[in-house]
């Protein structure tokens, strides 16, 4: 009986000692740092600037990658704002329902006020005539109907009704290569001429021109922001904690050739060892790391500084372009078990506390 107690004592100390190591071994794992660097991308050709003043002279101007071209008929999803193929409207054949194949082709192109349908039939689209409106695709049950734009739709015949539908302009995208999210934003930048695609899923975005009857379609280029702008002595950190800021700390930032009023607002985060400086533009954070002050640029400011390589640097406003911030980092099994220690460690201190209340 003896022996049996000294084995349960043995092995309940046991599992304690291999308890408290596995838990010492979790709570020892390494933050995960996030490697990514936010991206800005210009969804407008302007110039990178040697300072964020209006005055500065531009250092270089931001490129589109040219991908393809495509038939003008896609210009009717453009205006649209529609991708997919889709349904516009039906409309009834009355009368000429009854009419033979070539000569139904005749009457849809002959007799056939398409501008008119189009107004009443659709909210935002407007079709402007054509001296050739119809191209018969098959005589008397589908044909591919054209404005004066150059903007396409299908007709198709279902018994006594035509359907007109937008082409597939994704479809499009998929057979050169460039696959589109469902998330999608579609705006004109100039009527019939430019537009622009914002995939917000897949985080790019795609200029598109008409040109001699042509739609050349462009990728838009992602420019790496430096958020990391400087670091400095950490004995400015009582200063920023009372909200003042040390003349010293504002010639640290003239050397480094940043804007930074003497009126600048300073805030103090809620660990106390991070501040906010607001100097508009431009918005700076300075974060308390291994007993040195570090200097980050705010992705809130009005202007951010864009690397294009290692020799041409410069600034950009940012209203001008998106961020794309990089994904949260993957976990390991390791530190996601250390999260939930700490939850279920946050859980004990607090039955523990009500209970001695």
């Amino acid at each position: 009986m003896k022996a049996l107690l000294k084995s349960l004592i043995f092995l309940i100390i046991l599992t304690l000692v291999i308890g408290f190591g596995i838990v010492v071994y979790l709570l020892q794992a390494p933050p995960v740092e996030q490697t990514g660097v936010p991206k800005l991308q210009i969804h407008a050709r302007t110039a990178l600037r040697k300072r964020p003043t209006v005055d500065s002279m531009p250092l270089v101007k931001t490129k589109d990658v040219y991908r393809f071209s495509l038939d003008q008929q896609y210009i009717s999803n453009l205006n649209s704002g529609k991708l997919a193929r889709e349904l516009l409207f039906n409309a009834s054949l009355g009368h000429r329902a009854k009419l033979k194949a070539q000569d139904l082709d005749e009457s849809l192109k002959r007799a056939t006020d398409w501008q008119k349908m189009f107004s009443d039939l659709t909210e935002n689209i407007r079709f402007r005539p054509s001296p050739s409106l119809i191209e018969v695709l098959l005589s008397g049950e589908e044909w591919h109907l054209r404005d004066a734009t150059g903007a396409g739709y299908t007709v198709v015949r279902t018994d006594d009704n035509v359907g007109v539908y937008l082409p597939d302009l994704k479809e499009a995208f998929d057979a050169n290569k460039i696959t589109l999210s469902t998330d999608l934003e579609i705006s004109t930048q100039k009527t019939n001429k430019r537009w622009l695609i914002k995939d917000n899923k897949g985080k790019q975005a795609y200029s598109i021109e008409h040109v001699e009857g042509k739609l050349h379609v462009y990728q838009q280029s992602k420019f790496t922001i430096p958020t990391f702008l400087f670091e400095t002595d950490s004995a400015f950190a009582s200063s920023l904690s009372e909200g003042k800021l040390p003349s010293e700390l504002i010639q640290e930032f003239v050397k480094e050739n940043l804007s930074l009023s003497r009126r600048a607002q300073v805030s103090v985060g809620k660990d106390g060892e991070s501040w906010t400086i607001s100097s508009p533009p431009l918005k700076y954070d300075i974060l308390s790391e291994n007993s040195r002050l570090k200097v980050y640029l705010n992705l809130d400011s009005k202007w951010l500084r864009v690397k294009i390589d290692d020799n041409t640097n410069g600034w950009v406003q940012s209203e001008r372009g998106t961020i794309f911030k990089p994904p949260p980092p993957l976990l390991s099994s390791r530190q996601i078990a250390k999260e939930r220690l700490l939850v279920l460690i946050d859980k004990l201190k607090d039955r523990v506390g009500i209970s001695n209340e």
